[in-house]
C-alpha cells in the first residue's frame, strides 16, 4: 500500500513577482483538475457525471487502463477522491486539502493512497508514483496560475 502525502506553497508573499492566487481561484482551478483531468494531462480522458450534492462520478482512461471514482468536494477546502469499490479495480484514493495558515498564504497538501501489486519492484514503483505525484501537482499548480494569470480560469471553469 501506498501512502504518501506533500504540500506546494502556492502563494510566496515574499516574492513580489509571484502572482497571488486568491482562495476562491484556487479552488476553480483545482475543481476544473478534478472535472476535467485531461486539460492537466494529455495521457488522461475523462468523463465527469452530473455534480450533485458536491459530488460526482468520473471515469478515467488512461491507456488501456480504466478507473471509476467518486469525487466529493467540501467547498473551498477539500477534493476527495475514492475509485468506486463494486467495480474490479485496484483500491486508491486521493485529496487535496487547502491550507490558510495566514491571509493570502496558501498552500495544498496532496495525500495518495492506494494498492501496490505486490512483487520484488513495490519499492521501486512507490518511489516512481510519489515523484510522479510530485511533479504532477506542481503542473497543476502552475496551470491553474497560468490560467487565472490569463483570465481565462472562468471561461474554463464554466
Amino acid at each position: 500500500m501506498l501512502d504518501f502525502q506533500h504540500i506546494i506553497q502556492v502563494n510566496d508573499l515574499e516574492d513580489k513577482s509571484l502572482f497571488v492566487l486568491t482562495r476562491r481561484q484556487l479552488w476553480q482551478g483545482l475543481v476544473l483538475r478534478a472535472r476535467n483531468p485531461e486539460k492537466f494531462s494529455n495521457a488522461l480522458q475523462c468523463h465527469s457525471a452530473e455534480t450533485e450534492e458536491n459530488q460526482f462520478v468520473r471515469r478515467i482512461s488512461a491507456g488501456d487502463t480504466t478507473f471509476q471514482e467518486l469525487v466529493v468536494m467540501t467547498p473551498e477546502l477539500k477534493i476527495e477522491t475514492s475509485t468506486v469499490p463494486k467495480i474490479d479495480q485496484i483500491f486508491a484514493e486521493s485529496s487535496s486539502l487547502i491550507e490558510e495558515p495566514e491571509p493570502n498564504s496558501l498552500f495544498v497538501r496532496f495525500s495518495y493512497r492506494r494498492d501496490l501489486n505486490s512483487g520484488e519492484n513495490d519499492i521501486q514503483i512507490a518511489e516512481y508514483l510519489k515523484s510522479a505525484y510530485v511533479q504532477i501537482d506542481r503542473d497543476a499548480i502552475a496551470m491553474i496560475r497560468m490560467l487565472t494569470m490569463s483570465k481565462s480560469l472562468n471561461s474554463t471553469v464554466n
